[in-house]
């Protein structure tokens, strides 16, 4: 054989390494894109959102940050979204699980197959803060609350209890929305807002700017969905075994949130933002009072949101076909809540 020929095969054999090298990098990319990656680790990849930076999400971050999901085979991409735009990815598909309060049964009466499947917390968990000058609740009349968004658990709680004690939403009382729980705590300081429906930790910010309880909304126990997990039923119907991994982390974890305060709070801290201990260890303790033993979707909470919403559907609907819980369900039946 030649030096020509020689030289000839050897363009031809880095060439074909090339295009291999190639097919295998681009392959592998794309199978980060597709699953592939959580395929070859024997953990399925799955994507979920938590609508609120506060404390009602602290099991989810315990999940994440503790390799529960990992635990149960699950490869989690956990992020947070308002909960209006959560919900709206959930009904897109753009995610497979989110939180939620009364917004995942507004779609599902819009049209949308979103669908309960986990109850941890079925009532208000709020107050309400306002400046120091201001008389009761009846002191808002002529001034503006803030609430996350419109149909959120804070919007709702505030509507209900002005009307309790009175007054007319938005014509008394005008609503102004902030889309976060921090924005209306930094709303409160400047003065943008005379008062706004707020969860703890952020109640303990408030009180220490000044600003004066008008009313705690959580006394009452009112009956409503605060914060739930949803998915859709398409998704249930794909991904049985991934939704059952999902809710067997997210119980996993809220017992193991109610049992180790100290990393409780630490991840709390983490995810809020917020370093005072005592901020911190008040949150926890408003929500201790507040988690369910057995988190199923509860009949009253739900029946609440369709007494409270807006859609005609709501009139003649039931509470269950909101609901899917067979998962919590089976872990009952299993003795997981003993």
């Amino acid at each position: 054989m030649d030096g020509q020929s020689i030289i000839m095969k050897e363009k031809i054999a880095r060439t074909i390494f090339r295009i291999w090298f190639f097919l295998g990098v681009f392959g592998f990319l794309s199978g980060l894109g597709h699953g592939v990656y959580g395929a070859e680790t024997g953990l399925i990849p799955t994507t979920a959102v938590y609508g609120v930076i506060s404390t009602d999400a602290v099991y989810l971050w315990m999940a994440y940050e503790k390799g529960i999901f990992r635990k149960n085979g699950l490869d989690v991409n956990l992020s947070h979204i308002p909960t209006n735009q959560a919900v709206q990815a959930l009904v897109g598909g753009k995610v497979n699980f989110s939180t939620t309060g009364p917004q995942a049964l507004e779609a599902a009466l819009a049209g949308s197959d979103t669908v309960y499947i986990l109850g941890p917390i079925n009532s208000f968990v709020l107050s309400i803060y306002g400046r120091s000058e201001i008389a009761g609740i009846r002191g808002l009349a002529g001034k503006t609350i803030g609430a996350t968004n419109k149909g959120t658990p804070t919007d709702i709680a505030g509507r209900l209890v002005l009307k309790q004690n009175g007054l007319t939403p938005d014509a008394d009382v005008k609503f102004a929305y902030l889309k976060e729980i921090p924005a209306l705590v930094a709303a409160l300081k400047e003065g943008v807002i005379d008062a706004a429906i707020i969860p703890p930790p952020n109640t303990s910010q408030a009180r220490n700017l000044g600003l004066k309880e008008l009313l705690n909304v959580t006394e009452l126990k009112i009956p409503f969905v605060q914060h739930a997990v949803a998915t859709t039923r398409s998704y249930i119907n794909a991904n049985p075994d991934a939704t059952m991994r999902f809710i067997r982390s997210a119980v996993e974890a809220l017992q193991f949130t109610l049992r180790n305060r100290p990393e409780a709070l630490s991840i709390m801290a983490k995810y809020t933002k917020i370093t005072d201990p005592e901020l911190l260890k008040e949150a926890l303790d408003a929500y201790d009072k507040a988690w369910e033993k057995v988190p199923l979707p509860s009949q009253a909470a739900i029946e609440a949101v369709l007494a409270a919403s807006p859609n005609p559907k709501a009139k003649g609907a039931k509470w269950d076909q909101f609901v899917d819980d067979r998962f919590v369900k089976e872990l009952a039946a299993s003795g997981v809540f003993k």
